[in-house]
Order: C-alpha cells, then structure tokens, then sequence
C-alpha cells in the first residue's frame, strides 16, 4: 500500500515542477469564489514589458496612445462610477448655503470665479511640469534645477491651495479635474522624456511669463468686484515673477558675459525670447 502512495507522490511532484514555469509566466485565472488578489510589482513590470516590445514591432501609425500601458490599465477590473454627471470642463458648482455676498452681482460674481479657476488652472498645469522636469532634468545644471524645481512645485502647490479654497470661501466649487486643465490651460505640455538644462531654463522662463501676465490680467478683473480675491492674486502674481526671474537669470546676459547658455546647448546659443545683445560702448577714436 506504501509503494503505490509514494509512486503517486512522485508523479504529482513531477507536475507540478512542470507547469511552475508557466504559472511564472502567467498566473492561472482565479475562481469565481476566490478572492481577487491585486497584481504584484513584479506583474506590472513583466506586462509593461511585453506591451513596449509588442508595440515595438507594430507597423507605424498603428499604435495607439495608451497601447504602451494597456497591461497595466487593464490588470483591474475594478468598475469607478458615480451617479453624478461629470458636468462641463471646469464645473463650478454654486452653493446654495448662506454665504457672504461680495455686493458684485451676477456678472461681477461671473468675473471672480473665471478669474480664480483660470488661476487655479494654470497653478495645477505648472504644478506638473515642475515635477516632470525636476525628475527629467539633465546636463551641467541637472542638480540645482532639481532643486529649484521641487522648491517651485512647493510653492505653486501653495498657491493652488489658496486660490482654490477663495474660490469655495465665495461660494463656488473649484475644478482641478485633470480633464479640466487639459482642456483649459493656456499653457502648453512639456516635452516628455530626457529634458536638458537649458531647454529647461527657456521653456519655464516662457510659461511664468504667459501665467504672470494672465494672473494680471485677472488682478484688473477682480479689483473692483472682489478685493480680497485680487490682492490674493497679487500674492500669486508676485510668486510666479520670483520664479521667472530665478529661471532667466540663469541666461541673463551682462556687459561682461554674453551668456548665450552655448556652454548648455550643444555649443549653439540659447534661444530664448526676449533677449538681445547688450549694447555696446562705442570705441574711442
């Protein structure tokens, strides 16, 4: 009776060691009373792998934008839902609580929660590209951009707090659906991959430029409707100008030291708008 159960044993270890790998490769499907168990690290990263060689070798123009992480999307099938309606991109919901009445009216009210959620918009869109160049910056300048740059998301994350809670404190919802920025930023996305110092350096001086010269324009709109929301938004005004400045000062050009950035670009000068030759001092005769 012995021999038979051993002989039994035997063969199902043999199994088993047979079909390990292909249970490596793969997980087997869980049964329908088993909980469902997340993917591992491990899982994720075999799946992104075999998307990026699959999408490799795809003809041209036949891969889709999200083809890259499709594994990844789609390891869950966890269903997110809800009975409210998205609304349009921004939704500011007005409160129906008592609130305090800014005396502007209807248009005046209209005008101050443009301002802020614009505002708010562009806080966010920034927000993001400090961060996806503070992990991407590279070159001579790579460690104090790093730097700079976390220290300016901090700061921009501040500023979109406050902008967002005014506009709640008037009464209205604010917005900072991803969809919303995508589709209202005035700003335009970074470039993904590897960003060099001083494609940096241009691209950040040019968007604080467009976000300061827009949170003035919505300074005039709200000065006469809204006080507390404009002086807010000098604050922020007065934020994005430091970092402006923090970024072109890095190519200013002096008297002494043309500064075009070649030494960060390839040995070509830096093109950054705006910026001409100091003048010259005529020659004695």
């Amino acid at each position: 009776m012995t021999r038979p159960i051993h002989a039994l044993a035997a063969m199902l270890l043999l199994a088993s060691t047979a079909l390990t790998p292909a249970l490596a490769r793969e997980a087997a499907p869980a049964s329908t009373t088993a909980k469902a168990v997340a993917p591992s690290a491990a899982q994720i990263l075999a799946r992104m792998q075999v998307a990026q060689e699959t999408t490799a070798t795809q003809p041209a123009g036949s891969q889709g934008p999200g083809n890259k992480t499709e594994g990844v999307r789609q390891s869950s099938q966890t269903q997110v839902t809800s009975r409210q309606p998205l609304g349009a991109f921004p939704t500011n919901e007005v409160s129906r609580q008592p609130v305090i009445d800014l005396g502007a009216g209807e248009e005046g009210m209209k005008k101050d929660v443009a301002a802020l959620q614009q505002t708010l918009t562009e806080l966010q869109q920034l927000q993001l590209q400090t961060k996806q160049a503070h992990w991407n910056a590279s070159g001579t300048l790579y460690y104090p951009l790093h730097l700079l740059l976390q220290e300016h998301y901090e700061g921009l994350s501040k500023y979109a707090d406050t902008i967002a809670e005014r506009l709640l404190a008037v009464g209205v919802s604010a917005d900072g659906r991803a969809n919303t920025i995508v589709k209202t930023s005035g700003v335009p996305e970074i470039p993904g991959g590897f960003l060099d110092d001083a494609q940096i350096l241009v691209w950040f001086t040019n968007a604080y430029k467009r976000v300061g010269e827009e949170v003035h324009a919505a300074i005039k709109t709200t000065e006469d409707v809204d006080p507390t929301t404009s002086n807010l938004l000098q604050e922020v005004e007065h934020g994005i100008g430091k970092y402006q400045w923090q970024m072109r000062a890095q190519l200013q050009r002096t008297h002494t030291d043309p500064n075009t950035g070649w030494d960060l670009n390839d040995n070509k000068p830096v093109d950054l708008q705006g910026q001409q030759a100091p003048a010259q001092t005529p020659a004695k005769p």
